[in-house]
């Protein structure tokens, strides 16, 4: 084969090979904007920022993560074969994962300024809490992908520690809020809400076993 002849084929596979990099940046980027949600409900439920405000910044950061996710899929569409750590399964249940938790996020802030409820409860913002610092370790989790080679990583196993923290918080909280000390109506109201924080961070944990499963299998 001529040299010309071998080199436009190479220029043609590489035209056609996805850059892994492109779909580790889109996720990167994806659960740094998580991250940045369970800022904003953090500091609604700490007093720092009105429902208002929170409402209108997380709406901006899902309509952003949505874009990402869009992005993912069309680069996926485009491409005929996928990254080596990930096939195209992997790719849509992370990009779907990581969007979940946003989503949750922004219900929970949307039900929060919905409700008017009248006092913050110290278990939302416990539980806001617990989302900050799991959507923190997801981040730095998804920062890495493109190093990523064992599914023993110290971030995955410090989100399971804290879904599991998240469990017993909404556990607690729930028994207090049930206790017969609350009008009815906001108990039905922080019952909702709790519930969302709670898939925010369960959809933390389900992005993480996207990833460790994805490592697994290509180990």
């Amino acid at each position: 084969m001529s040299k010309g002849v071998a080199g436009g084929l190479q220029r043609l596979m590489h035209f056609f090979l996805p850059k892994e990099e492109d779909f580790f940046e889109i996720f990167a980027t994806m659960s740094r904007q998580a991250a940045e949600g369970a800022v904003v409900l953090r500091q609604l439920y700490a007093g720092g920022l009105d429902p208002a405000s929170a409402v209108e910044q997380i709406a901006t950061l899902e309509h952003a993560v949505d874009q990402e996710r869009h992005e993912a899929v069309k680069r996926l569409n485009e491409t005929f074969v996928t990254p080596i750590m990930f096939d195209r399964q992997d790719i849509l249940d992370l990009g779907n994962r990581l969007d979940d938790v946003v989503d949750f996020t922004r219900a929970a802030i949307d039900r929060t300024a919905l409700y008017q409820v009248r006092e913050m409860q110290p278990t939302a913002l416990a539980l806001a809490d617990v989302l900050q610092r799991c959507t923190a370790k997801l981040a730095e989790l998804c920062a890495g992908l493109a190093k990523l080679r064992s599914a023993e990583h110290e971030a995955i196993a410090q989100i399971n520690t804290l879904e599991n923290e998240g469990d017993r918080v909404v556990k607690e909280g729930l028994a207090e809020l049930f206790n017969g000390g609350h009008d009815p109506l906001e108990v039905f109201k922080w019952h909702e809400i709790y519930g969302y924080i709670e898939e925010a961070i369960d959809h933390c944990e389900d992005t993480a076993t996207v990833i460790e499963a994805a490592l697994v299998k290509n180990s």
